[in-house]
């Protein structure tokens, strides 16, 4: 405090604090508003919440308590801290955790518009591991939705993805050690229905209740469809046949249906949609991927064979007979792709992702989808051929098929922990360097779908 000569009295404070002080568990000393435990935890825009009611009176039927919150109220609880909305919801899961005991996030909503770049119906978060090798396709930051399942650091504290505190998460820069070192360790299991209108909502949610509400026949859910070929035909092997293979391995008593180059059982997309409208209950592709299709090659061919182009889902018509689909591929779940973003799509305009409308289809599709939402990295683009995004893919069924996993969610989230077991992450090594793009590939596998989803329906209801 000052008293100048004019007699003016002049107030200074002093108020000393970072953004990580802002950010600290202080904030959050008020409870939620009951102390009820919850299994799953919807999280979506005041719009859509009527939309969404006949989702949660399925789920309360089969005995998963389920509580629904929006977006409105979690950013107006004055008690909650973050920085910007993402890391709201981020706290409140937190506190969804600690306080009612949720073991799976729902977050429903995507972009609010088509030619919107960044409107959001429920936010997201942008990871920065940079890759900056290929002129023409540089990429600075990817969508993660990990950043709202990995909680807790290392310390048992609150992950902010941020540790120096410059509002960019996640951050491993070109040619440099990481400044960000999240341990990536899935706490709770989170998977999005990015909707863009109450429409996609209405069809996903009778979707979902349909799928779960009785156990899915043998007679086509036993059957497992993998689509694969000659992957990088300027080396040896055909990598996505032999990824496949191996998955099939792993699928005890699933009945294999191979479309591969190699034996001409893959020709054109045709044989891909007469495969899922059959009936099948996990679909597997290992090839390669952008936000609006997924190909492969015929052996030692650089030529491309289409396995499946979002205009040709227009022609699926499995109705209730859907699968879980694994896409191995580049951007199939860059669910932030507008009318604005060509980069990754051949200047050709996408209004949503591949696997958004694979599992947005009406009358068919999938039931959910996994895959990239960026650049992702097979073992021949890591120099010690250690890890690689198809390491997550096969290991999908690993959990599901001999690790007996049956929750959806829990099948992503043990994937994921099991990669990171065995591959750890050195922060202290350059971008794009192998632990940068392993790091990468765990953050970008994304799961379009609900994450409390019983893998097969339930019996007896």
């Amino acid at each position: 405090m000052r008293l100048l000569t004019n007699g003016i009295l002049i107030i200074v404070l002093v108020i000393n604090f970072s953004i990580a002080n802002l950010a600290g568990d202080s904030c959050l000393e008020k409870n939620l508003s009951d102390n009820i435990e919850y299994k799953l935890l919807i999280i979506a825009p005041k719009e859509f919440i009527g939309c969404l009611q006949p989702l949660v009176h399925h789920k309360e039927s089969i005995g998963i308590r389920t509580k629904i919150v929006s977006t409105y109220e979690i950013y107006k609880e004055t008690d909650l801290c973050g920085r910007d909305n993402a890391e709201k919801i981020k706290y409140f899961i937190k506190k969804a955790i600690e306080e009612w005991k949720v073991e799976y996030v729902l977050l429903v909503g995507g972009k609010k518009h088509q030619s919107s770049k960044d409107k959001w119906w429920v936010p997201v978060r942008y990871s920065h591991i940079e890759d900056l090798r290929y002129k023409n396709f540089k990429e600075k930051k990817f969508l993660s939705d990990l950043y709202f399942a990995d909680i807790y650091d290392k310390r048992g504290d609150f992950s902010s993805w941020d540790e120096n505190n410059n509002g960019v998460f996640g951050e491993w820069l070109d040619n440099k050690s990481a400044d960000d070192t999240p341990d990536l360790y899935p706490d709770i299991c989170v998977g999005r229905l990015p909707c863009r209108n109450i429409l996609e909502v209405k069809i996903v949610v009778k979707k979902i209740i349909n799928y779960e509400k009785e156990k899915c026949s043998d007679s086509w859910f036993k059957r497992m469809v993998v689509v694969a070929g000659d992957t990088y035909p300027n080396r040896e092997g055909y990598e996505g046949e032999n990824y496949t293979e191996k998955a099939l391995e792993m699928m005890i008593n699933f009945t294999p249906v191979k479309l591969w180059t190699s034996d001409g059982s893959l020709k054109s997309w045709r044989d891909v949609v007469r495969a899922i409208n059959r009936g099948c209950g996990f679909l597997y592709l290992s090839g390669h991927g952008t936000p609006i299709w997924w190909a492969t090659h015929p052996p030692e061919n650089e030529e491309y064979i289409f396995g499946l182009i979002r205009f040709h889902m227009f022609f699926l018509q499995n109705g209730n007979k859907l699968p879980i689909c694994i896409v191995g591929g580049c951007h199939n779940s860059m669910f932030n792709i507008s009318l604005h973003d060509r980069i990754w799509t051949n200047g050709i305009p996408a209004r949503k992702c591949w696997s958004w409308t694979l599992v947005s289809k009406i009358n068919g599709g999938a039931i959910a989808a996994i895959g990239p939402t960026a650049l992702s990295y097979g073992p021949t683009d890591i120099s010690s051929r250690k890890g690689g995004s198809d390491w997550l893919d096969m290991h999908f069924f690993e959990s599901y098929g001999l690790k007996k996993k049956e929750i959806l969610g829990e099948v992503w989230k043990e994937t994921i922990k099991a990669f990171l077991q065995n591959f750890s992450i050195n922060w202290n090594e350059k971008s794009p360097g192998d632990s940068a793009l392993n790091a990468k590939n765990v953050e970008q596998w994304l799961l379009i779908g609900d994450p409390s989803l019983k893998i097969g329906g339930y019996s007896g209801n």
